[in-house]
């Protein structure tokens, strides 16, 4: 696991999306009394939370493009080296790896943003 993820730049890049995404979240949780202090804080709110929140959807995207580059990959290597087991379960494994972080990133992700919208719209409803 750890060589797929060393050797795969999209799971490198999966990985820096999702520690912005996540940071972002954390910055919005922390601010959520500024939030609600603002005069229209549930449109400081929707403001805020679009950069974590296209983020963290993107996450499944960027598996689902691994998936493919690791079936092109199999396709590939069957066609100009013949069925070598090794050629086409390298890339399916590849496959497999990308789509499981990319979830394994966005479903906390997810529920992280959605605890923290909670947080801030409740935030916003003591200070009106």
């Amino acid at each position: 696991m750890i060589e797929q993820l060393a050797g795969n730049a999209l799971c490198w890049l999966m990985l820096l999306v999702a520690w912005f995404a996540y940071q972002q979240i954390f910055v919005l949780f922390t601010t959520r009394k500024e939030i609600a202090q603002v005069r229209d804080g549930e449109k400081e709110l929707t403001k805020r939370e679009m950069v974590p929140a296209v983020l963290v959807s993107a996450l499944p995207l960027m598996g689902l493009l691994g998936t493919i580059t690791g079936l092109q990959v199999s396709f590939t290597g069957m066609m100009s080296l013949g069925v070598d087991s090794q050629v086409v379960t390298g890339g399916i494994a590849d496959a497999l790896f990308t789509t499981q972080l990319g979830l394994t990133l966005a479903i906390p992700g997810w529920l992280l943003l959605m605890f923290v919208n909670g947080a801030v719209k409740r935030a916003v409803a003591r200070e009106a």
